[in-house]
């Protein structure tokens, strides 16, 4: 820490040093030998034009505030003693005792002892505010704007030179000066020049040229950087330093000699002032965020917030209508001090301390810095006409920027450099991994040959004993994955010989018609049965100048990529015609099509195409093989594709010279390199062993659903498989008795995301688990699917030990959820409040002194009511609907004791119905009624209906009573409790809605009554075959 204190501190000083010494080469001293003006007159007579160049007229003029004098005005008042030094605002002058107001006009007058001469003469401005006429000897021999003495004047502050003849050797000359708009006030702020015509030429010549190089040059850098930055859009800071050099080219040619006013002399000086100020603020305002993006660990956030707020004030000033006015100009004064010294800090700041932490290129930071300090000292030094800059100050901003782009290249050619290293280290790395794939497929295949053989051997080998269909299908299917396992051994090991250039071809003429038969037959007998694939390649197509094993594999790998890619029910078109001395081939899918950013890199190797919907088969080296073996042989291929539209691949290939051609071998065995597509079986396919738990598997993916089905066959489950997401929700409408889930997040169709989203808007975590599987391993895949709804995630390939495990855990959850949740409503069915107990008892007591029948009768419904109250068969799932039936009418024959003549119950039953329902499920509905519907009726109605549906069944509970009103049935839609006793509605909707294809709809008013109806789907309990809940006829 101390040594990059000190570190710093040597920086600074070391900018400080280089900016003296180079102030000192570019300002020259008030001592030098050039004759000054005292009290209006300047004595030239010795000064030599010819040797030392034009005369600065500095030094004390006379001066006259708030009036245009001219000659005559002067001979009138010979006893003016007021003068003033020159170059300088008169602000700072003295008029009766007070400072000179910014505003106004004045005169000033020099006489001029010449020695003798006969030439003529020419006098140079620079910068006299707003507006200026010079006289010469009584005659006006030069002007910018029109001065007058009120703000009627005409504005304009352009440098020129004027000429006159020398007549005697004394010259009288009279700078009539007004200004109305500058807020920091007007007069001679820059030295005039006398001398002999060819020297002011020459000094005029020269200023214009310094402006013109710095001009040229701060465009040529902007263009140049803002090129860059077209190609590197993340480096801001190549941005904001080019539009940094479009204002310092703006600023110089709006300073110093003013090009801009001079080749557009009929831009509006209004506008041209305010973009002189625009220039400079933006300039600021650029610059420091270019150091903020060059730096932005180093940046001050405070300081740079600083100076944006600064010059957007600075900004909102210059482009309001009211810029000019005398008000504002006293705002911008202030900020402009401000302005440009809180830049410089932020700056320098960050250049202390990019050198403080070493960044690479800190010398051109240290001598930029030094460069800024110059700029800033010669800018004050002047302003207080201590020193006049020389040829060096009107360079250092192009000198600064120049540094500036010079640290900038520095940076980038670091930056290459790096680059090129880290392109060695990837290329090495990617002939180390061809190097890797290679000797890895080598060593594939012994072991590969030897698995695909021993099966071969069990399946034609009689000796080997007789095998069971069962144990035949599973020894196609390890055929099967052999065989996908070796094409993939083979294309990584055609594809390192391609990159090394082994893979040798062997051209010969082919029948391409022949060929594209062959591929056709082989796979029709290994694509899905949903696709269609068409031969369109017609008979006369010439043949062709190719290797014919490679020519198969080349159409291998794009029939198996369209076979991959097309949806269900599609359609594959393979056709050929001739063009231009070659044959055009083209296979044609109805898949989802290929995003347009991934057509150029979907022929590199390991490319995929980003398909969200569609799941990616292989590992991306079959097209990438495809294009090569296609340039290798003399084509090209490419792809044409709309998003949602399909995909044409097509490649050429050459025409043959001869019309002779080898007899092709049809009983030639499959090529190497041949891409078989997914084993396929009929959707949905279904295993049932027993009265095991229903799972539903779905993957797009045949051998891996077969393998699933194969490995869950022996657990006794009831398994069902589907190859899209689309057949989940159709198979969960038809069967609510679904225990778990299994989904593969990339399908067709809808993702297994999308799937697992739609079943949760119908099934909680608990009712329905859902366990995802992928494979991929990215962190966000697992999020997602968590976000989704899934319950539990597993990475192929996995263990079938862990996936019967995870399986195993998910079914209990969904068990010991379900159970709890009977339990729960059997016991809040159990809690019977003891006021009713109480006053049952009560009736029966005192029926008993009345009516001894009517006693024994109802003591019977009352322990009927109990022990279906407390039974513990509550917790089973369905129970016959008579069960429910028999605890109603116990129920309503001991309130029909309690309050005789209160209330009426009518049944209505359809015939023949035998019905399973959930216990408790109708009579706490009925108790409700007559508790709450009818408690403030003297007499009323409960009435329950059952009747069938098509496959479902229908109970309506209705009462004639109090109804509710519009607020609480808002309470009970937003799930809210009406009453704080007894078993109310939400206790009862939330068992409702825990059973699948259940729904529940109230209708209530107050004072008309309340109507509820339950719809339930068929189930038969008995057998668990259906997925009914009634059966009746």
């Amino acid at each position: 820490m101390r040594k990059r204190t000190i570190y710093s501190f040597l920086s600074v000083v070391f900018s400080l040093a280089i900016a003296l010494g180079l102030l000192f080469f570019a300002l020259e001293w008030d001592d030098s030998n050039a004759p000054r003006a005292v009290k209006g007159v300047l004595d030239a007579k010795a000064y030599d034009f010819d040797a030392e160049g034009p005369l600065l007229l500095n030094g004390e003029w006379q001066f006259v505030a708030g009036k245009l004098a001219d000659t005559a005005y002067f001979e009138q008042h010979q006893n003016i003693s007021h003068y003033v030094p020159v170059p300088s605002e008169w602000t700072r002058y003295q008029t009766d005792g007070h400072p000179m107001p910014p505003y106004g006009s004045a005169t000033y007058r020099l006489r001029v002892q010449l020695p003798e001469m006969n030439r003529v003469m020419g006098v140079k401005t620079n910068n006299i505010r707003m507006s200026n006429a010079v006289w010469i000897n009584g005659e006006k021999v030069g002007q910018s704007g029109t001065p007058q003495e009120d703000a009627s004047y005409q504005a304009r502050n352009t440098p020129y030179v004027t000429f006159f003849p020398l007549e005697g050797n004394e010259l009288e000359i009279i700078v009539q000066t007004a200004n109305f708009h500058y807020g920091t006030g007007g007069g001679i702020i820059s030295s005039l020049y006398l001398g002999d015509e060819q020297s002011i030429l020459r000094i005029l010549d020269l200023q214009r040229m310094y402006d013109w190089v710095m001009l040229v040059s701060f465009l040529t850098m902007g263009i140049y950087f803002f090129n860059f930055y077209f190609f590197l859009r993340k480096y801001k800071e190549l941005l904001f330093f080019s539009l940094a050099c479009f204002m310092f080219a703006l600023y110089t040619a709006t300073h110093g000699e003013k090009l801009l006013q001079i080749y557009y002399p009929q831009l509006p000086y209004i506008l041209f002032l305010g973009l002189q100020r625009l220039s400079g603020t933006l300039m600021g305002i650029f610059l420091s965020l270019f150091f903020y993006f060059l730096f932005p660990r180093l940046s001050h956030q405070k300081i740079l917030y600083a100076v944006l707020t600064i010059g957007g004030l600075m900004l909102i000033l210059i482009c309001s209508p009211a810029h000019f006015n005398m008000g504002s100009q006293v705002e911008v004064l202030k900020l402009n001090i401000l302005f440009p010294f809180t830049v410089f800090i932020h700056i320098f700041y960050i250049q202390v301390k990019a050198v403080q932490t070493g960044e690479a290129g800190a010398s051109f930071l240290i001598v930029a810095s030094s460069v800024t300090i110059l700029y800033i000292a010669v800018g004050i030094l002047n302003v207080y006409n201590q020193m006049n800059p020389s040829i060096l100050p009107p360079l250092i901003p192009f000198i600064y920027m120049l540094l500036l782009s010079l640290y900038i290249s520095n940076r980038f050619v670091s930056i290459y450099k790096q680059n090129e290293a880290l392109s060695d280290r990837l290329i090495q790395a990617d002939r180390f991994k061809d190097e890797f794939l290679a000797k890895t497929s080598h060593e594939f295949r012994t072991p590969l040959h030897g698995v695909m053989t021993l099966v071969q051997s069990m399946l034609t080998n009689p000796a080997s004993g007789p095998l069971t269909p069962e144990q035949t299908n599973k020894l196609l299917l390890v055929t099967e994955i052999s065989k996908r396992l070796a094409f993939l051994v083979e294309d990584i090991a055609d594809l390192s010989k391609l990159k090394q250039g082994q893979l040798k071809i062997q051209p010969q003429d082919v029948d391409l018609h022949t060929i594209s038969h062959l591929v056709i037959e082989v796979f029709a007998h290994v694509l899905p049965g949903h696709m269609t694939l068409r031969n369109l390649v017609p008979p006369h197509i010439p043949y062709v100048r190719a290797d014919e094993n490679r020519l198969r594999q080349i159409l291998n790998n794009l029939i198996d990529n369209a076979a991959k890619h097309a949806g269900t029910g599609s359609e594959i078109e393979l056709s050929a015609w001739e063009q231009a001395g070659f044959v055009v081939v083209s296979i044609k899918d109805a898949g989802p099509g290929i995003a347009p950013e991934e057509l150029e890199k979907i022929f590199e190797p390991y490319q995929q195409g980003a398909i969200p919907s569609q799941r990616p088969g292989g590992v991306g080296l079959g097209l990438a093989i495809a294009r090569q073996l296609v340039e290798l042989q003399g084509g090209r291929i490419w792809v044409q594709s709309e998003q949602g539209k399909g995909a044409v691949f097509s490649f050429t290939i050459p025409v043959a010279d001869t019309e002779k051609v080898r007899p092709i071998d049809l009983s030639l065995q499959e090529p190497a390199n041949f891409r078989m597509a997914p084993v396929a079986f009929p959707m949905p396919r279904m295993v049932e062993k027993g009265h095991g738990k229903k799972i539903i598997i779905a993957d797009d993916d045949h051998t891996s659903l077969r393998v699933l089905m194969e490995a869950l066959e022996p657990e006794g489950y009831f398994l069902i498989a589907v190859d899209n997401g689309q057949a989940v929700l159709d198979l969960l409408e038809q069967r609510a008795d679904v225990d778990l889930i299994i989904l593969d997040i990339m399908m067709p169709g809808l993702s297994g995301y999308e799937v697992c989203r739609k079943i949760r808007a119908s099934y909680s975590i608990a009712e329905l688990p859902v366990l995802m599987l992928t494979a991929a391993i990215l962190p966000e895949d697992m999020v997602a699917a968590f976000q989704s709804g899934a319950n539990d995630f597993l990475h192929k390939p996995f263990d079938l030990t862990e996936l019967k495990s995870r399986m195993s855990s998910l079914l209990n959850l969904k068990e010991a959820v379900a159970t709890a949740s009977r339990m729960e409503a059997a016991f809040l069915q159990a809690q019977i409040r003891p006021h009713f107990l109480y006053n049952v008892l009560n009736s029966i007591l005192s029926l008993s002194y009345m009516d001894i029948e009517k006693t024994r009768k109802l003591i019977t419904e009352f322990a009927n009511f109990l022990r279906g109250s407390f039974s513990f068969s509550n917790i089973s799932q369905f129970i016959p609907l008579e069960k429910e039936l028999a605890l109603i009418q116990s129920y309503i024959i001991i309130e029909k004791a309690r309050f005789p003549g209160r209330f009426q119950f009518e049944l209505a039953v359809e015939n023949n119905l035998r019905c399973y329902l959930p216990p408790l499920l109708l009579q706490p509905l009925v108790e409700n009624a007559v508790r709450h519907g009818l408690a403030n009726r003297q007499e009323g109605t409960v009435s329950l209906t059952v009747r069938r549906d098509g496959d479902g069944v229908i109970f309506q509970i209705r009462d004639n009573g109090a109804g509710m009103s519009e607020a609480q049935m808002e309470r009970i839609r937003q799930q809210q409790p009406l009453h704080g006793d007894g078993v109310g509605l939400l206790n009862l909707f939330k068992r409702i809605k825990q059973h699948p294809g259940f729904s529940v709809v109230i209708h209530s008013a107050e004072n008309v009554g309340t109507t509820i109806v339950i719809t339930a789907p068929y189930r038969d309990t008995l057998s668990e075959k259906k997925t009914a809940s009634c059966e009746g006829s």
